[in-house]
This record gives C-alpha cells, structure tokens and sequence, in this order.
C-alpha cells in the first residue's frame, strides 16, 4: 500500500534533483529519511517482512564537507514492507553478474534487457534504472520499476515458473 524511500541523510542532502522528489512525492512516494535500514526481517519461508531501522542526526561535516549521520541512541524500529529495492549508488555493480550466470551485459557493464518490461537474459530476471540505463533520474527507474512490476505480475498470473 506505501512505497518508501529510506535514507540516512535529511531531504536537503537527497542525491537527486528538486523535480525528481517531487515527482515521486506526487505519486505518493512516502520519504522516510533520517533514517537507516540495519537489518531485512523475513518470515519462516524467506519471504521480505519488514527491515529494522535506526533514526539518525546530523553531525558534523566529514572529510567530503557533507554532514555525518549519526545514531540517535535508543531509536530503533521496525518498517514493516513486504517487498525491498535496494537501490545504491548509480553504476551497475559488478557483483550482480558475476553471482548471478546467464544475465548478459552491454560493454560499460549495464544489463541488456528485452524492451521496457525490464526482462533480462535470463528467464524471470527483471532489472531496470541506473544498472540498465547507467546514471539516470529517480523518476525513470521509478518507471522502469512500475514497468517490471506489470510484467512480474503478468508472468506469475501467466503460471510462468520463478
């Protein structure tokens, strides 16, 4: 029913651009920052459940000038979600295809999918933003994200196997 965004930092240090989260804030993106996932809560079965989160403050700057996050003592609790995107970062990382075989690459290391629907090489592999396209918006992974999802659910309503 909510999507969130977690992040450690305050709005005014989101790395993205004033059009973006507005964007997403339109629709109905819930920004929950200042704060930190430190664990991802699964059920009996492995399934996602929920992640336990710490709030956090700004300290002083750090050796980039941007301010720390820091631990407000006492403050843990947990989100419940029953489904995590971890996004990080704006370059494919390299591990995804060297830990998962039969996901197929471009030269600068973005996974090749089939169209919009974000499928990959290999059968019920979907991917979309920036380890797709390289460095991009918020607002097109966010699209690339709704796109899989539609075909996610299609193909599961379709009995394709996962």
């Amino acid at each position: 029913e909510n999507v969130y965004i977690v992040y450690r930092r305050g709005m005014a240090e989101l790395p993205a651009r004033k059009e973006e989260v507005e964007h997403a804030e339109e629709e109905g993106i819930v920004f929950k920052t200042l704060t930190n996932p430190t664990e991802v809560l699964g059920d009996e079965n492995g399934w996602v459940k929920g992640m336990t989160c710490v709030e956090m403050e700004l300290g002083e700057p750090d050796a980039s000038g941007r301010r720390r996050p820091l631990v407000k003592e006492g403050s843990e609790f947990v989100l419940d979600v029953d489904t995590m995107i971890m996004a990080l970062g704006t370059s494919p990382n390299p591990l995804i295809r060297s830990t998962t075989p039969g996901l197929d690459a471009d030269k600068h290391g973005c996974l090749i999918t089939n169209g919009p629907d974000g499928l990959t090489s290999r059968p019920m592999v979907y991917a979309g933003g920036d380890a797709v396209t390289g460095a991009a918006t918020v607002i097109l992974a966010m699209g690339a994200g709704k796109e899989a999802a539609r075909a996610i659910d299609a193909a599961i309503q379709a009995g394709k196997p996962c």
